[in-house]
């Protein structure tokens, strides 16, 4: 993995920017914890998901395994999740909400599809990942990356006297058209972070005069996050623009993307919600407690290879620490979500 250096005042300001997410009310009624685990044998709990589908397996077995509860998940995109949860503000089908963007589950926290719990696991997550008022709770951690597959490009780019892409301009060069994979915005949270922090960046003019340069390049916009990773992974493009961690992921598995986190890239937290009541309150609040504890977060980081917000949790082999990674410094979430709907709109129509 190639890495440019990441400056002290690059990481203070990355803290500063995520401020918004610091400590929220105290209130007895919000901050009430779960029951006892023992009671929860033959609860159920329905859970949406927009991450990958081993970590929610690993967390739901073993969330089974030490209260009895059954666990049941529907794996979603976070576009199609924030849609479906929406829908279903009046009857929710489901009780957690956990992964996608934190921007996103602050669009869900203004539509009151969302309640607060300050569960008594927030003090392992530092406040600068999550949310002041306590609706949502940062999980993992992902940044923005270019990852192009290596057999290839050394077989049929290389010998062509062609550099390898590393910066977002070099994914404008005529020699990938045709060659880039990347998730879609109106659907894939992946996607939007990377819309939002362009905009954020460069203003959204050329934010938008940029995204068009790159339309003309993409051969495929996904609906997924990952999706991207795995096919390039597989060869079937020579270039994917995600998050690093699904890069980092596929190469754990033998099929190598050499990755860079380009300059002043966009990131996210990816975090978790509890649904408004649905009457399933005792198993909803002793999950979301369960995915703060560093127990939780080992299984994140071994099958997501993403870095976890709890400090206890060792970062994953091979995933840098953040202060050594070139991100935005001034990428606010919050304002992203506050701007989806008009980013949005402008992008439909390049």
């Amino acid at each position: 993995m190639k890495w440019k250096p990441f400056c002290a005042a690059a990481l203070a300001g990355l803290m500063l920017l995520a401020a918004g997410c610091g400590g929220g009310d105290k209130k007895a009624a919000d901050s009430k914890a779960a029951p006892a685990a023992q009671s929860l044998k033959g609860k159920k709990l329905v859970m949406y998901v927009s991450w990958h589908e081993d970590t929610a397996k690993a967390l739901a077995e073993d969330f089974k395994k030490a209260t009895g509860a059954e666990v049941s998940f529907i794996r979603l995109p976070t576009g199609e999740a924030v849609a479906r949860l929406t829908a279903e503000k009046d009857a929710p089908k489901a009780d957690i909400w956990v992964g996608g963007p934190s921007d996103a589950h602050e669009v869900l926290k203004a539509q009151g599809v969302t309640e607060k719990y300050l569960s008594p696991n927030l003090k392992n997550i530092p406040e600068q990942y999550r949310d002041k008022d306590g609706y949502w709770a940062g999980v993992y951690l992902e940044a923005l990356a270019i990852g192009y597959n290596e057999a290839r490009f050394k077989k049929e780019f290389e010998p062509k006297g062609i550099k390898p892409p590393q910066t977002l301009d070099d994914l404008l060069k005529p020699e990938f058209k045709g060659e880039i994979i990347t998730p879609d915005p109106r659907k894939s949270g992946t996607g939007f972070t990377f819309i939002a922090s362009l905009a954020q960046a460069m203003g959204e003019d050329k934010a938008m005069d940029y995204l068009k340069k790159l339309k003309a390049n993409v051969a495929q916009y996904t609906p997924s996050g990952f999706t991207p990773a795995q096919k390039a992974g597989a060869g079937e493009y020579l270039i994917t623009l995600n998050f690093l961690e699904d890069q980092t992921l596929i190469t754990s598995k033998g099929q190598k993307l050499v990755s860079t986190v380009y300059d002043n890239a966009g990131w996210t937290v990816c975090a978790m919600s509890k649904i408004k009541s649905r009457g399933n309150d005792d198993v909803a609040k002793a999950f979301f407690d369960y995915v703060l504890t560093k127990e939780a977060g080992a299984h994140v980081t071994r099958t997501t290879s993403a870095i976890a917000c709890n400090p206890e949790v060792p970062p994953p082999t091979g995933v840098p620490l953040l202060k050594d990674m070139p991100l935005s410094k001034t990428f606010d979430s919050k304002k992203a979500g506050e701007m989806k709907k008009s980013l949005l709109e402008k992008y439909g129509n390049l």
